[in-house]
């Protein structure tokens, strides 16, 4: 697993997600969170391995999942959980695979 295969894995998803951007800085990857009505950055998270990144963005995905499902007005139930698991699931794989 490299840097390069998950953002190209994630690539599709980060082009949709206005709220997270990964950028290379001279200390390595780091995953920026941009709050749109305060206009800022509030986040700047390094993530120095692959393994933190892919963690990272997961987690990420999963909120995108989430509210593109509930607009953020309730809770996921457990049919829509589990439909987030699999798509997040689907992600990590492809990035683990060869």
């Amino acid at each position: 697993m490299t840097f390069k295969k998950i953002l190209d894995v994630f690539h599709d998803y980060l082009q949709q997600d206005p709220l997270y951007e990964v950028v290379l800085t001279s200390h390595g990857y780091t995953l920026l969170s941009w709050e749109p009505q305060r206009g800022e950055w509030y986040r700047a998270e390094l993530t120095d391995t692959p393994q933190k990144l892919l963690d990272t963005l997961l987690d990420c995905y999963a909120e995108f999942l989430e509210e593109q499902i509930t607009g953020n007005d309730r809770d996921l139930d457990d049919g829509e959980q589990a439909g987030v698991d699999v798509k997040c699931a689907e992600m990590k794989r492809r990035c683990l695979e060869s």
